[in-house]
């Protein structure tokens, strides 16, 4: 169901003897839920592409208790809240969304909450991206720092802000307790990661020593950014400008391609490619031939291989000092 064919604000007033009704942003979650589970994050049990029933028809307003398996209204409504607003967790934070009845102050309020023609109260101030190459948020028991590149995953990979941050929280920031945020399990910070290196991380990767391909010690070599050579196939100077989205249009994490020329190149002909772009221009004796000659199996992302008709010159050529 498309984000826009939902309604902007929803008021939520069937709970509403001791407060006013709740203005709920919804357009603003909604924009949100591709960074977990879509739509189903709270509308749970309802069939694809047909509009969510209002959650009353489910959850009874009147119910007391807050039965896990199917809570009343009122603790559906709240538990839905605090899987991700977990910051309210620990504090009675009522009026961020409700205003008291009969509290003068919180309905002097009551007009600059969001309303159809005005559905966000305040909007996040942009979130600015990594300026640098060192993960400062991670914490471990290993006397090692992380390098993540940001720039290389969204410019040049072309990684979607949603690839990588699944499951926001408002708490990851914003909540701190006693004073200090509180701490990511090793899983956390792995779990972004884990969609493409998946292979890194596991215990066959940590044994291998793929680790360091982002953790080094103070004082070490930092890791070397990625280089397509590293996967068997060099990018030579028209290719290394393409982005990889351009070959690997599938999602993440990337897969190989077809090498052959014209898996991309459509219109690619060996009667009309112009053989100088390569750098190596070929004379009159080589350009009638056919590319499976030099390339052999057409294998165009490995060097031309001279040997089958030139075997003579090239032994002499090894014998050389």
């Amino acid at each position: 169901m498309a984000v826009d064919s939902g309604p902007d604000v929803l008021v939520l007033d069937q709970l509403e003897r001791q407060y006013l009704p709740v203005r709920f942003d919804h357009k603003a979650h909604a924009r949100m839920a591709d960074m977990s589970e879509g739509c189903e994050t709270c509308h749970h049990f309802s069939p694809a592409g047909t509009r969510p029933p209002p959650c009353a028809s489910c959850h009874d307003p009147g119910a007391a208790g807050t039965d896990p398996r199917k809570p009343g209204l009122k603790g559906a409504y709240h538990q839905q809240c605090l899987n991700c607003h977990r910051e309210w967790v620990d504090e009675t934070a009522c009026e961020v969304c409700h205003l008291a009845r009969e509290n003068d102050a919180a309905q002097a309020r009551v007009a600059a909450f969001p309303t159809i023609d005005r559905p966000v109260l305040k909007p996040h101030p942009p979130i600015l991206k990594p300026a640098g190459d060192i993960y400062e948020g991670y914490s471990s028991d290993r006397d090692s720092r992380v390098v993540f590149r940001h720039e290389q995953h969204t410019s040049r990979f072309g990684l979607a802000c949603v690839e990588c941050h699944h499951e926001p929280s408002c708490a990851r920031c914003h909540y701190q307790k006693n004073g200090t945020a509180p701490k990511r399990s090793v899983q956390e910070h792995h779990r972004p990661c884990d969609r493409c290196h998946k292979r890194d991380m596991d215990l066959a990767g940590r044994d291998a020593g793929r680790c360091e391909k982002c953790h080094w010690l103070e004082g070490a070599p930092r890791p070397l950014p990625f280089d397509h050579a590293s996967v068997g196939w060099p990018l030579g100077r028209f290719h290394e400008r393409v982005g990889c989205r351009r070959c690997h249009a599938a999602a993440t994490p990337f897969q190989r391609v077809d090498r052959r020329c014209e898996s991309c190149h459509a219109n690619w002909s060996p009667a009309t490619f112009r053989h100088e772009v390569t750098g190596t221009e070929l004379g009159k004796v080589h350009a009638p031939l056919d590319c499976d000659v030099c390339h052999r199996d057409r294998r165009f992302d490995m060097p031309a291989g001279c040997e089958e008709c030139h075997e003579e010159a090239v032994s002499r050529t090894a014998l050389l000092p």
